[in-house]
């Protein structure tokens, strides 16, 4: 009973709603479906953790411009990820990274693996 009560403010935490971002995401799905969200957090986070090769890198979305899945190997997936320098490059994602973001209605969930694309831009 103390460990429940020890994790309660830890599980209580997760269900805050995300803060405001100023960029707007564009994301289209394995369905073809076109969704328009505000902010973006991926696995709890406010930034991308990727991985090339055997070093762990933290991109912030204010500098990204899109990220297309490129495919799915078991728990691994590859993404291109183009940033607004207008350079890309491929890195590793685990395939169950889940992200939200806020939608007119509320907030929406996806698995990354679900996506076909997602795009990026600052709101003026």
């Amino acid at each position: 009973m103390k460990r429940i009560l020890l994790l309660l403010p830890f599980l209580l935490s997760m269900a805050e709603p995300l803060k405001e971002q100023k960029f707007r995401v564009e994301l289209e799905d394995k369905g073809g479906t076109k969704h328009s969200l505000r902010g973006l957090v991926c696995g709890g986070r406010a930034y991308l953790k990727v991985r090339e090769g055997s070093v762990d890198y933290s991109l912030e979305f204010s500098s990204i411009r899109s990220i297309e899945v490129l495919s799915q190997e078991g728990q691994q997936m590859r993404v291109r990820v183009s940033f607004k320098n207008r350079s890309s490059k491929e890195y590793t994602l685990p395939s169950d990274l889940y992200c939200k973001g806020n939608a007119l209605g509320g907030e929406a969930g996806f698995f990354l693996r679900d996506i076909r694309a997602i795009f990026i831009t600052e709101e003026k």
